[in-house]
């Protein structure tokens, strides 16, 4: 079965099979439901779910590599994305893989810069507004506080559009912080420090 079948060929396949039970599907058929969970993992946008997905199937299907490699990257800011983006980088076969730089930077958290995004965003047709994320991500970490209209410029948000994702990521605890709507604002709670050549970096790449 080929990544490139469509979504609901997946979910046919998918239910065709399973109505049988996993435990009495061939290895062929079990593969085969593997790729199609993973199909429409992507097509939900429930990214981390089918980049873990993919890379599983990589181990026996190196072509998987690269679609775990985009979900993984494309994927919500977490901890459980980081372990994954930081298996996939010490991986030897992504070392051929022309986004390790830029696997690298995701790993590391550094600031990213737009034209490295906007490149892999074109290059894998992927929306760009999927790293503001990890923009703020790694904002967070070498700023006490900014204000949401600079944040939601380097974002190329609109404000209220920084506002809600802020919101989210605070709900669903993936960013400690709050936000002062008043004053628009928003303080970070620092759970970590990072050195003086992280911070150099990432003030240069924000300047930029």
């Amino acid at each position: 079965m080929q990544n490139q079948e469509s979504y609901q060929e997946a979910r046919l396949l998918l239910s065709k099979n399973l109505e049988k039970g996993r435990a009495k599907l061939s290895a062929e058929e079990k593969l085969k439901c593997d790729i199609a969970q993973a199909i429409i993992y992507e097509h939900d946008q429930k990214r981390l779910q089918a980049a873990s997905i993919y890379y599983n199937l990589s181990q026996k299907l190196p072509i998987y590599l690269e679609r775990a490699i985009i979900n993984g990257l494309a994927a919500p800011a977490s901890e459980k994305r980081q372990a994954l983006l930081l298996t996939i980088f010490r991986d030897s076969r992504s070392q051929k893989q022309k986004w390790l730089p830029f696997i690298k930077s995701n790993v590391q958290q550094v600031l990213l810069k737009w034209t490295d995004i906007e490149n892999f965003a074109q290059d894998t047709k992927t929306n760009a507004s999927l790293f503001c994320e990890h923009i703020i991500t790694a904002i967070s970490r070498f700023y006490s506080n900014i204000s949401i209209q600079k944040l939601a410029q380097y974002c190329k948000l609109k404000e209220d559009q920084a506002y809600e994702l802020l919101e989210n990521m605070i709900i669903t605890e993936r960013l400690q912080a709050q936000i002062d709507q008043q004053q628009g604002y928003i303080y970070f709670q620092h759970t970590e420090q990072c050195t003086i050549e992280e911070f150099c970096t990432n003030l240069y790449s924000l300047c930029q």
